[in-house]
């Protein structure tokens, strides 16, 4: 049975998250991990509470997360358990998933609020940082499976057996048809996506649905926002790369950006590579 964690801190968009998961939990029998970071508000800090206030507050948050599993799993009819640490965001969900040896992560993602860029740096940091795939979940948006998935692959940067591993995995788990979507500068590229894709598979095309699609702009994020309007995907994947320190000053990832802008769930496909 597969586990998967869900990034929650009993938001609206955390909650949305937490049912999209649940739902898809149902459908294919995962098992649902409530994962939640404690976290002391600053007056608390300033005020130098006493040890016994952090054991209470530790006690209520157990409380809430044990309620919220025992709620999930007689509403979906799953397994359901939960995580709860301190310390470090990424640091302490890099521990839960190693602990409790988990398959992905599900994190929610706000409105184009204040509440988004905070939560949207979490985001950011685990696409870049964690080697497990992550499934974004917009606020508004609700689970009615996912039959088709589209993936906008740039053919100018490293892919790996592992990363088309996953993507190949969630095609055959939801049986799902895929476009593979790239914008480029120039159509020439079209035979390095063939070549690329077939390669690093290591799975036959014939078994699965899919499409091949490029087209010519410099406007990377507007095509792919475009794409999703005309075709309507239930998911759309990307694989993020990672930039030196260099390369980080003049190019923004493409990946976090949509993020932040996207209408339907985001699948981040890590690279894997050290």
């Amino acid at each position: 049975m597969k586990t998967i964690i869900v990034c929650t801190d009993f938001s609206h968009e955390a909650e949305n998250a937490t049912h999209y998961a649940a739902s898809m939990a149902k459908e294919n029998k995962y098992r649902i991990l409530l994962f939640n970071l404690q976290t002391v508000s600053i007056h608390a800090l300033n005020a130098q509470v006493s040890a016994d206030f952090f054991y209470t507050q530790t006690l209520k948050n157990q409380k809430k997360l044990d309620d919220k599993a025992a709620e999930l799993a007689a509403l979906y009819a799953i397994e359901t358990g939960y995580h709860l640490a301190s310390g470090n965001f990424i640091e302490e969900l890099e521990n839960c998933i190693h602990l409790h040896e988990c398959d992905f992560i599900v994190m929610g993602m706000a409105e184009k609020t204040l509440e988004q860029k905070l939560l949207g740096n979490s985001v950011t940091r685990a696409i870049h940082r964690l080697k497990k795939p992550i499934l974004i979940v917009p606020s508004h948006i609700e689970y009615t499976g996912i039959r088709k998935i589209l993936f906008a692959y740039d053919t100018h940067k490293s892919m790996t057996w592992t990363a088309m591993n996953d993507i190949y995995y969630f095609i055959n788990e939801f049986n799902a048809e895929i476009e593979v979507f790239n914008v480029s500068e120039s159509l020439e590229d079209f035979a390095e996506v063939i070549h690329d894709i077939d390669l690093n598979s290591g799975y036959d095309l014939d078994d699965i649905k899919y499409s091949f699609k490029m087209i010519q702009s410099i406007e990377v994020i507007k095509a792919i926002e475009e794409e999703i309007r005309l075709t309507g995907p239930d998911l759309l994947t990307m694989v993020p790369y990672k930039y030196n320190l260099v390369e980080s000053l003049f190019h923004r990832s493409k990946t976090a950006i949509m993020a932040y802008k996207n209408k339907v769930p985001l699948l981040s496909i890590p690279l894997n590579i050290d």
